[in-house]
């Protein structure tokens, strides 16, 4: 006669199974996702740039003395247009599209072999893996080209990258 139950309890009704299943799909479409947006191998490549970034910069606040920059740093002649096309095609075979590429002197380093800096400025778009397979081919590129700025932004299909370094040539009348 009676009804026992405490009048402010609230009793949920019963979750059906299905939503059990749908709230496992959305994590595991959530997680799949996630995978897929990580770049294969792109942490150990950045971490290889990460070490290599000590000694450049080292090379690079150095006074301009030649004895200081590892071997094949530093180029033997001035830069010119060959040179210009070399560096462009070279990073264009990584797949990153070079949309800008400047290089120009910039001026006399003195020290005891005096050296002639040039500023490169370089812009490009591509993929993230375009993006650093570009970079990587920079690392190995001679003379080595030192970083002063380096820009990379994300869209929603692609990166674009842009750089600013200087190369070094040992200087001569001509330069």
């Amino acid at each position: 006669m009676f009804d026992r139950r405490p009048k402010s309890s609230f009793v949920l009704p019963p979750i059906p199974p299905a939503a059990f299943a749908v709230a496992a799909a959305v994590l595991a479409v959530a997680a799949g996702l996630w995978v897929l947006s990580r770049p294969s191998g792109a942490a150990a490549r950045l971490d290889a740039l990460e070490r290599q970034a000590a000694s450049i910069r080292t090379a690079a606040a150095a006074p301009g003395d030649l004895t200081v920059f590892p071997a094949g740093s530093v180029c033997t002649n001035r830069i010119d247009d060959g040179f210009r096309q070399q560096l462009s095609n070279a990073v264009t075979g990584s797949g990153l599209k070079v949309d800008a590429l400047d290089i120009r002197p910039e001026g006399r380093v003195e020290g005891k072999r005096p050296l002639m800096a040039y500023t490169v400025t370089l812009k490009g778009s591509g993929t993230y893996e375009q993006a650093l397979g570009g970079l990587e081919v920079l690392d190995r590129f001679r003379p080595r080209l030192f970083l002063d700025n380096l820009s990379l932004r994300n869209r929603i299909d692609s990166v674009t990258l842009d750089l600013e370094g200087r190369l070094y040539c040992r200087w001569t009348q001509q330069s």
